[in-house]
């Protein structure tokens, strides 16, 4: 049996712009967290500890012994056992907070499902680690009404800022088109603190609690950037663009782009292969054929497999991260031969 709520939430309610209503609403409230990395892990334990009703926690990837440094959601456990970071994910809030509902979501956020996700949905954390993932999740968001919290770190830094359609400025106002490739820093050429992560995260959350908590629209956007390093925080605020091709124009081309078969993962050193016909694989049996070959791990979600330079994880959709190549055919041939999907 869990504790009784006003024990568990007590100091919360104490600080007066929240109180016993902000409660109330956070209670009711439905959260998508769009990404279970760096910023979306530590978001969706932050949500989860504020009493948030319902989460949803989408996310195409496994924990993996790098993310440990910053992801305090995982630990070694999950790693070993080859898990989902979204299944991960909610194993440990359960242990957390019991009166929140969870649902995990395998899954990569794309043009195909994207809109399905954000159902039933009162607010969005953006977790991402991609601009083209935050471009489609603006253009969505924008298309239903809903509000969204982008966020973003490297290095020391990192960002935030609610974005209300009809109100804000959306993010194709503030960043305008998405930057060439390579043209900007990722967490794999830069590097990333712990600290500022978690930072990011928490001026996320404190920006989505607010918003859940009085249901009120700030009257412009306000971008809160933060430096953990030289320790700096700053606060701009960002104009609409009257231009727009998103948020004034009623413009969704990244709800419209075609998903490709196979894809680079940004800084990753891996691809994205997926199915041209979604469907669960057989791991058992794929399993036992495969152990003669090289290392397998698989689990009720996915079956990893190490041979050589690769490594490939199957997952229950169908879809395949290859990991050691940066090549789509090469990846693709490899799930072909290996996998027979």
């Amino acid at each position: 049996m869990s504790p009784p709520h006003g024990d568990r939430y007590s100091r919360q309610v104490l600080f007066r712009p929240f109180g016993a209503e902000g409660q109330a609403r956070v209670r009711a409230a439905r959260v998508l967290v769009a990404g279970c990395g760096g910023l979306g892990a530590e978001s969706a334990s932050l949500l989860a500890r504020a009493g948030v009703g319902f989460l949803r926690v989408v996310d195409r990837d496994v924990v993996e012994l790098s993310n440990l440094q910053r992801q305090a959601l995982f630990d070694e456990a999950d790693v070993r056992e080859g898990l989902p970071k979204a299944i991960a994910a909610a194993r440990r809030i359960g242990r957390v907070n019991a009166d929140v509902a969870v649902e995990p979501v395998v899954a990569d956020v794309g043009p195909g499902n994207v809109r399905s996700l954000l159902d039933g949905i009162d607010l969005v954390i953006d977790g991402f680690d991609s601009f083209e993932a935050r471009f489609l999740l603006n253009d969505a968001c924008v298309e239903k009404g809903l509000p969204w919290v982008y966020g973003a770190c490297i290095a020391a830094t990192g960002l935030a800022a609610l974005l209300v359609p009809g109100v804000t400025p959306c993010l194709r106002c503030l960043l305008g088109e998405i930057p060439e490739p390579g043209s900007s820093a990722t967490c794999d050429t830069a590097g990333i603190l712990g600290p500022a992560a978690h930072l990011a995260a928490s001026m996320q959350v404190g920006r989505a609690l607010r918003f859940l908590a009085t249901r009120e629209a700030p009257p412009e956007a306000e971008l809160v950037y933060a430096d953990v390093w030289e320790a700096r925080f700053t606060r701009m605020a960002v104009p609409r663009d009257p231009a727009c091709p998103c948020c004034a124009g009623r413009r969704f081309d990244f709800l419209s782009v075609e998903t490709s078969p196979a894809s680079a993962l940004c800084g990753r050193d891996s691809v994205q292969v997926r199915p041209l016909v979604p469907s669960r694989p057989d791991f058992a049996a794929l399993a036992e054929r495969l152990r003669p070959l090289g290392e397998v791990v698989s689990n009720d979600y996915l079956l990893r497999y190490r041979a050589d330079d690769v490594e490939m994880t199957l997952f229950s959709d169908g879809r395949a991260i290859v990991k050691g190549t940066t090549d789509p055919a090469r990846a693709r041939s490899l799930v072909a031969r290996t996998f027979g999907v």
